[in-house]
């Protein structure tokens, strides 16, 4: 296991893919990529962040999120799920739509990095602080 943490990423572009792959490897994360938009749910287990394209065929990221969502082991802590666009309306209503976050610059591989960083970041600390809520 990576010690930057491990990504899903959907899209349904394969040169998407392994763009990402490539980029966020190098910056020490064990990554996943799959053009698959059903049966992606195998690969949830030990994820740290999932990264889901809005916009592809046959189902939006808001469709595949709600199923990997519902597949996610019971008691086993979700992953970030986050949506990867450039259309500035979906990435208004990432929340709405049942997202953590959303990185609305796709295509701009020199701003995900240092985007990822910082949700994986705040997830840890996130997690450091409900646990020190459990002990007092």
């Amino acid at each position: 296991m990576s010690q930057g943490g491990r990504i899903l990423i959907i899209d349904d572009s394969e040169i998407v893919l392994m763009r990402i792959r490539v980029e966020l490897a190098s910056a020490g994360y064990e990554v996943v990529t799959t053009t698959q938009l059903v049966g992606t749910a195998r690969h949830l287990r030990g994820c740290d962040l999932v990264i889901v394209d809005f916009f592809m065929p046959g189902l939006d990221g808001a469709a595949v999120l709600q199923s990997l969502k519902a597949a996610v082991p019971e008691g086993e802590k979700p992953p970030l799920f986050y949506l990867y666009t450039t259309d500035a309306e979906a990435g208004s209503r990432y929340a709405e739509l049942g997202f953590d976050g959303v990185f609305s610059r796709k295509g701009d591989l020199l701003a995900l990095t240092p985007q990822v960083q910082a949700a994986l970041r705040i997830r840890k600390l996130a997690g450091l602080s409900r646990g020190k809520e459990r002990r007092t």
